[in-house]
């Protein structure tokens, strides 16, 4: 006994297959982006952009959305101008450079993680374990974005090692 729907569009089991195909072929393609995009960004490492791509003014403004984070330095604005120095470049700058664009969410994104990790560490210091994580975290943080905007400098898209995605 068969019902409305197999008299009207045939076998449902002749239907499936193609479903299928399409969908291991949509997987397929998105497979073998993601495998491209593994081939040339591995965490911590840069991914160089070509030159004609990126204006020297644009490197630039990459630059600056890693070194930003240095904003933290300044009296006025301690711990939390790490995270809005590299905001501000971002959402000021997003729109017309791609190259700052990602670099932009890349260093927010660590900036975040490491006021979080700071967080923690200013916790742990009333039990005195947080003061050598904090001296690690400070040294690991420096180093990480010097690093980061050298290779911003380059045209490069640097990802952060430990870093969480939250801002995409």
């Amino acid at each position: 006994m068969t019902n409305e729907h197999d008299k009207n569009n045939g076998n449902y089991a002749n239907h499936e297959p193609a479903a299928s195909q399409n969908s291991e072929q949509n997987s397929g393609e998105q497979e073998n982006a993601q495998r491209t995009h593994d081939e040339n960004v591995v965490d911590g490492e840069a991914e160089v952009l070509s030159s004609k791509v990126a204006s020297p003014e644009e490197k630039n403004w990459a630059m600056i959305s890693h070194i930003a984070s240095f904003a933290a330095l300044i009296p006025l604005i301690p711990l939390i101008g790490m995270v809005l120095g590299p905001l501000f470049v971002w959402l000021f700058k997003k729109e017309e450079m791609p190259l700052v664009a990602q670099n932009g969410v890349e260093a927010l994104n660590f900036n975040i993680t490491m006021f979080i990790a700071y967080c923690v560490a200013f916790v742990l210091c009333f039990i005195l374990i947080g003061i050598p994580i904090l001296f690690g975290l400070i040294i690991f943080h420096f180093i990480v974005t010097i690093l980061a905007a050298i290779k911003a400098s380059e045209g490069g898209v640097y990802e952060y090692p430990f870093s969480m995605k939250l801002v995409k």
